[in-house]
């Protein structure tokens, strides 16, 4: 989180200090600006938004522990904020993660309801290839016949690359912000008045 402080303590708990003047830039993008010294503000994301973009390059995420420390105005902090947004953060994860595996049942049922539809594609296609490039046809120049037996072989593969794509790797980018969202859930917030 560039231009916040970071800071690991003996036990190798991560501890983010972020500086915030409304608390509802936890969850909402500021407006954006540029000359900003704060980092999710000259991003134009919301300190949550911030947070998830560190946890995804961050390595051994589920062996660390993670503190949120909100710096705010003194007359900002009321009795409890803290626990509130805990729970804001807890209802944001479990929903994200939800709609992700939503998501990914969505993208399993799409490439498993294209696959009859590809199959057919590359058999059809493969076919033509073998039949063109078999020189059974003779009536075609041989250049010609193989340049049309090599371009059916193409476009038979070509067209199983969608369904083979989403049942192999659609799904890989949802796995990986569920688990920063985890991450995220498990990380505790600590409100502490801002020295000016």
């Amino acid at each position: 989180m560039t231009g916040d402080r970071i800071e690991v303590d003996k036990d190798g708990r991560e501890a983010f200090f972020v500086e915030i003047d409304d608390i509802c830039h936890m969850l909402i993008p500021p407006p954006r600006n540029a000359f900003s010294t704060r980092s999710y503000v000259y991003m134009g994301q919301s300190v949550v938004d911030r947070l998830l973009y560190h946890f995804r390059q961050e390595r051994g995420l589920e062996r660390r522990k993670h503190t949120l420390v909100l710096l705010m105005p003194p007359e900002k902090i009321t009795p409890g904020l803290s626990h509130k947004c805990e729970a804001a953060m807890d209802r944001f994860t479990s929903t994200k993660i939800k709609d992700n595996l939503n998501q990914m049942a969505a993208i399993r049922r799409r490439g498993l309801l294209m696959l009859p539809y590809a199959l057919l594609f590359l058999v059809s296609f493969v076919g033509l290839g073998v039949l063109f490039g078999s020189n059974v046809i003779t009536e075609i120049p041989p250049v010609w016949a193989s340049v049309l037996s090599e371009g059916f072989f193409i476009i038979g593969w070509v067209a199983m690359w969608g369904p083979v794509d989403n049942l192999l790797f659609g799904r890989f980018p949802l796995r990986v912000e569920n688990r920063t969202l985890r991450a995220l859930a498990k990380t505790s917030i600590e409100i502490r008045p801002r020295r000016d």
